[in-house]
């Protein structure tokens, strides 16, 4: 039987060894850009967790209902990209306040996933 490993652990190994190990020794630019990479590692590690992710998606179905609501046209695997083109175009009231709560479920929802510290301040 082969051990396949997890992703989760594999990515949050490596991670830790960037930040422990080779991260310290680092100057200038090469410890900039290892911090990125660090960052963007802890990035893929939440997205793998399913919690975060739930939300994104519950996000996406709200704003997919949303549009429906008001009857903006829109494709469901496009719908941000829509909801961004109608405000815009002022085809959506900024007062709006339902808009505003789906606008703040939507960044509450990425912010779980690309920066959870900023929402637990």
């Amino acid at each position: 039987m082969i051990n396949k490993p997890d992703i989760h652990d594999l990515l949050t190994e490596a991670r830790r060894v960037l930040m422990n190990s080779l991260t310290p020794e680092l100057k200038g630019e090469h410890k900039y850009e290892a911090l990125m990479i660090a960052n963007a590692m802890g990035m893929a590690i939440r997205e793998l967790g399913q919690g975060e992710q739930a939300k994104v998606e519950e996000a996406d179905r709200a704003v997919s209902a949303f549009l429906e609501a008001r009857s903006e046209p829109h494709h469901h695997a496009e719908c941000e990209a829509f909801l961004a083109e109608a405000i815009r175009e002022r085809r959506l009231d900024g007062g709006d306040e339902a808009l505003r709560n789906l606008l703040r479920t939507l960044t509450e929802a990425r912010l779980g996933i690309n920066s959870p510290g900023y929402l637990k301040r």
